[in-house]
Parts: structure tokens; C-alpha cells; sequence
């Protein structure tokens, strides 16, 4: 692999392949630094099973990386103190601001108070301006479409002042 794709791939967090330490003892692994293109030992420690095992993983980068990882850890391997292991994908936090347009649909369609808390947590004009498209294509009431435009105009004045600043 590309030393620029090496790098590209250190940036995004994911790995060629990662492996994790099964033992609570620390564990000298040696693996190859692509950045100087050279071996280089690490010691890895903490407890494999706890939350917080981030201390436990080596992660290689390439195919070659892991090549070497395999053939200079080899008793590692061989006795169980190193396995692979796959990452779990933390979930991040949905924002008010990622709504698809079935949810939109929805909260445009649901009491007025849960599109009022529901708008009030959004910080963007996309999808409140979406909202007040619906609202004025399936004809909701004038509170409706009053209330979407102040929230639209209220949001809008604030990233005028913060461009402004």
C-alpha cells in the first residue's frame, strides 16, 4: 500500500486490521512504524476486558505492517496472548439537525407541542426550512407556519451576527 493512503487511513480511524492482548499482564510486541520506516517495540498493558481497552489493541495499517506483525509476534500468535480483534462501531449522537424526510413528515404531522420542542432543539436552517416547505404544501394551520418562520428567521439572524463578528 501507498504511503499516502497509509496516512489517509490513520486520519479516518480505520485500520487494515487490529489485534488485542488477552492477558492482564503488559505484552512487548514489536511492530513496523511506517513513519520511519523502521521496527519499533511496544508495550501494551491495561485489562482487555474493562470499558476503556483502547490501551490493549495494536492496529497495523497494511497489509505488509500486518505481515510483519504476524511473523515478528509469532509465539504471541501461538500462544493465545494476541488475537485479532474488530472494533465496535460507537454509534455517535444523532443531532436534532439529521432528520430525513420521513421524520420530517411525521413531526410536521404531530401535535403542535412535540413540533415546537422538536424544532426548538434544531441550530440549522435546512431542516427547519424543509418543515415550513411541508407545512405550506399540506396546508397546516397558520400557527404552524408562523411558528417554523420565526424559528427560520430567529436562526437566520444569529448566523448573520456570527458572520458578522
Amino acid at each position: 500500500m501507498e504511503q499516502g493512503n497509509i496516512y489517509s487511513l490513520m486520519q479516518t480511524g480505520k485500520p487494515f486490521k487490529s489485534y488485542i492482548k488477552t492477558i492482564l499482564g503488559k505484552l512487548y510486541v514489536t511492530i513496523w512504524d511506517s513513519f520511519t520506516n523502521k521496527p519499533i517495540g511496544l508495550i501494551i498493558q491495561g485489562n482487555p476486558k474493562g470499558s476503556d481497552n483502547e490501551s490493549c489493541i495494536v492496529d497495523v495499517w497494511s497489509e505488509q505492517e500486518n505481515v510483519f506483525l504476524k511473523r515478528t509476534n509469532r509465539r504471541h500468535f501461538e500462544t493465545g496472548y494476541l488475537i485479532e480483534y474488530t472494533r465496535i462501531e460507537k454509534e455517535k449522537e444523532k443531532s436534532p439537525n439529521d432528520v430525513t424526510d420521513e421524520e420530517l413528515n411525521v413531526l410536521i404531522n404531530s401535535k403542535f407541542l412535540t413540533l415546537q420542542s422538536a424544532v426548538n432543539k434544531m441550530t440549522s436552517v435546512a431542516p427547519i426550512f424543509r418543515l415550513l416547505e411541508m407545512a405550506k404544501e399540506q396546508e397546516k394551520s397558520d400557527k404552524i407556519i408562523k411558528f417554523l418562520e420565526g424559528k427560520l428567521s430567529e436562526i437566520q439572524l444569529k448566523e448573520y451576527k456570527t458572520e458578522e463578528e
